[in-house]
């Protein structure tokens, strides 16, 4: 009697765990390493080094490498705001969000850049020149550390300076995995990319997804220019 009783007590207790387990699962916040991906039914497009839910109401475009068909840009965007974002080889126990920060901070102070604080943490507020000469747009850029990678997120449009004007924006970003991989990689090189199977396979049109984003493979209309910070 004690031994099944002590056995369908500890079968309880696990599937309670499992409850907790599943509904932490759900609220936990990422960006996420692959090995502490949560177990959720989102579904994500494989991009090689990261892993993007197609959340619906958001649109993914990509600018890809003429030589390879690799892409360069990966843009996330909800019809109003736009997010480019962009993950790069890290030190293993190194922040490199602080250094990146601090040497884009010293350069943009004479423009009038400045730090602040968003939803995931220490950003910057600038002004992105576009593809119109002389002309600049306000932008916010995130800063995301992880084991062995720095993601970084560049937002532009109102939530480009209303924090509060992306909510798709923030949680297509608080829901993606970054895969880093084993292979050692010169810090700050930018983690191998390639397009999702879904857009590969399309021929360049469109394509729905299964949560109903869409993918292209092209860039979004307004065609505003982010340099790559090195």
């Amino acid at each position: 009697m004690f031994g099944r009783g002590r056995k369908a007590s500890v079968e309880a207790s696990a599937d309670a765990d499992a409850a907790r387990g599943a509904s932490q699962d759900v609220d936990r916040v990422g960006p996420f390493d692959a090995a502490d991906a949560p177990q959720d039914d989102v579904h994500r497009l494989d991009l090689g080094a990261l892993r993007i839910p197609t959340l619906r109401g958001v649109q993914m475009q990509f600018q890809v490498e003429e030589a390879t068909g690799r892409p360069v840009t990966i843009i996330i965007t909800d019809g109003r705001s736009a997010m480019e974002v962009a993950v790069f080889a890290a030190p293993k126990t190194t922040p490199l969000w602080d250094e990146v920060r601090a040497e884009i901070l010293e350069t943009l102070q004479a423009v009038g850049g400045a730090e602040g604080e968003g939803p995931f943490g220490p950003e910057l507020r600038m002004r992105l020149p576009t593809n119109r000469p002389g002309e600049t747009i306000p932008g916010r850029m995130i800063g995301i550390d992880g084991p062995r990678w720095f993601l970084r997120a560049v937002v532009t449009g109102p939530a480009g300076q209303d924090l509060s004007a992306g909510p798709l924006l923030d949680e297509t970003l608080r829901r993606t995995v970054v895969v880093r991989g084993d292979e050692a990689m010169p810090v700050r090189d930018p983690l191998p990319l390639r397009l999702p199977k879904e857009v590969a396979e399309s021929d360049g049109e469109p394509q729905e997804t299964e949560q109903g984003a869409t993918a292209r493979p092209e860039m979004p209309g307004p065609g505003v220019r982010i340099s790559e910070t090195r």
